[in-house]
């Protein structure tokens, strides 16, 4: 599933450059028998139109390859965001804080029981995943950003840095043995606190409760 989806993405990227190439060749054509001061407006009028746009290619992409149709009835959007946010409520390093209609889900790095367990990890940016609750489709949007960090002072104290950065991470495995339940039975050194680990227990269970999900950046 994974595969395929990364298949299709590569594709359309490869397709987007071959357009890109075939589109700068007349100008390359010219090139040699033109003056450069001349040639420069048409550069920038093909950036404005080839290059600008990209961002918004790319959003449209990630949103049709990456959107995971929901498996069975959906449950109400306050059962389903009782479920993900009680992962506060079994051992693990994760942790969950609503705002207003989102879910923001990060490893719990300022939390001395575990500190020491991604410091010994070598953890270097802490993981966050924001849900977007989209009542009106029954999906979820999950967007993924990273925050470096700093566990030199680990148990006393965990610096944070102050900005954050987004990151595409779609590694997520499917299926009845991955979800939230499985938290606690994962014992402290087992884990990697690598993104997936977060992220695939939670696409899971939202997939599983008859919400839809879409990956964005």
């Amino acid at each position: 599933m994974i595969a395929l989806r990364c298949a299709k993405t590569i594709g359309l990227l490869l397709l987007l450059l071959l357009g890109w190439g075939l589109s700068l060749l007349p100008l390359l054509l010219v090139w040699p028998h033109v003056e450069f001061r001349f040639l420069l407006p048409a550069l920038t009028a093909w950036a404005a139109l080839y290059l600008l746009p990209f961002p918004f290619f790319l959003r449209w992409m990630l949103r049709k390859v990456w959107f995971f149709p929901a498996q069975g009835e959906p449950v109400q959007q306050e059962l389903l965001e009782f479920m993900l946010l009680g992962v506060n409520d079994i051992p693990n390093p994760m942790r969950a804080e609503k705002k207003g209609r989102k879910i923001r889900m990060s490893w719990h790095c300022d939390d001395p029981s575990w500190c020491r367990w991604m410091a010994l990890a070598n953890l270097r940016n802490n993981y966050e995943l924001t849900l977007d609750f989209d009542a009106a489709a029954r999906t979820v949007i999950l967007r993924d950003r990273v925050r470096p960090v700093d566990f030199t002072l680990c148990p006393v104290k965990v610096r944070f840095g102050l900005l954050s950065s987004s990151r595409f991470f779609c590694c997520v495995r499917s299926g009845p043995e991955f979800g939230i339940s499985n938290f606690e039975q994962t014992a402290p050194e087992n884990w990697r606190f690598k993104p997936q680990e977060l992220k695939t227990p939670v696409f899971n269970t939202i997939i599983r409760n008859g919400w839809s999900v879409r990956f964005e950046l």
